[in-house]
This record gives structure tokens, sequence and C-alpha cells, in this order.
């Protein structure tokens, strides 16, 4: 008789234990899988990624501040997509001395007036990828073409 109450406690047991684990498995599949959007910006960014030279350093241009709460996660992932491209944002000492780079990338996050956030940083719009990403080219260099 002891034998079948330990049978009986040790299946009680087991099946606790697969309850807990399907209950576990719900709750991580609730969870955001790409909290930091890092997978959707390679999506979004692939894009640009084939038209850019590989090696190339990059601008970086947004809607968002790059040092704010939402840019910060935004640039990062922009980074991470066009690696292994140096991504910088477009300064303005690099606009005044002639060092900002030949390209740029835009990463809108919402819809904008593309063409002037361009412009403002000295660059011209070489093309809409869609989803708020924009790639650009130096003004010098949109004029030489």
């Amino acid at each position: 008789m002891p034998q079948i109450r330990v049978l009986i406690g040790l299946i009680a047991v087991a099946i606790a234990a697969v309850l807990a684990s399907a209950d576990s498995l719900q709750l991580a599949s609730q969870l955001q899988q790409d909290p930091w959007g890092v997978q959707s910006a390679a999506q979004r960014f692939s894009g640009a990624a084939t038209r850019l030279p590989p090696l190339d350093e990059v601008g970086y241009i947004s809607d968002l501040a790059v040092d704010g709460k939402d840019g910060t996660p935004a640039f990062l992932a922009a980074q991470y997509a066009l690696a292994p491209r140096l991504v910088t944002p477009v300064g303005r000492a690099a606009l005044a001395d002639g060092t900002a780079p030949r390209y740029a990338v835009g990463n809108f996050s919402r819809p904008t007036d593309f063409a002037a956030a361009g412009a403002k940083a000295g660059y011209t719009v070489e093309a809409d990828l869609g989803n708020g990403v924009v790639l650009y080219t130096k003004a010098l260099y949109t004029k030489a073409k």
C-alpha cells in the first residue's frame, strides 16, 4: 500500500511540473521578442545596406535625438544593421570643414519632409527606401553626377 501512495505522489508532482512548464512557456511567448528593434532595423535597412559601399563611413540623420531615450536605441540598431560600416551622426563641424561622409541614411520615426531634413544636413535624397529609411548623398556629389 505505501508503494501506491508514493507512485500517486510522483504522478501528481509530474503533472504539476508539466502544468508549470506550460504556464511558463505561455508567459515567455507573451514577452516582446525584439524590445530594441534590432531585428526589425536589419530588415528596414537592408535596402540601404545593399546600396552603400561596404567599408565607407555613413552619416546618420534622424528626427530623434541620438542622445535621447528613443533616439539612442534607434541609432544603435541602425549601426548594427549597417555594420561593418561606421555610422556616425552628421554634425555641423563635419559639414563646415568638409569631412562629412559622402552618404547618409535617414531613420525617421514618423512621416516628414525627408528632403528638407537632408538639406539641413547638406544632403539630398537619393532614394526613399520606405518605412522611414532614406538614403542621402552629400549635396556636393549630387551636383557632380
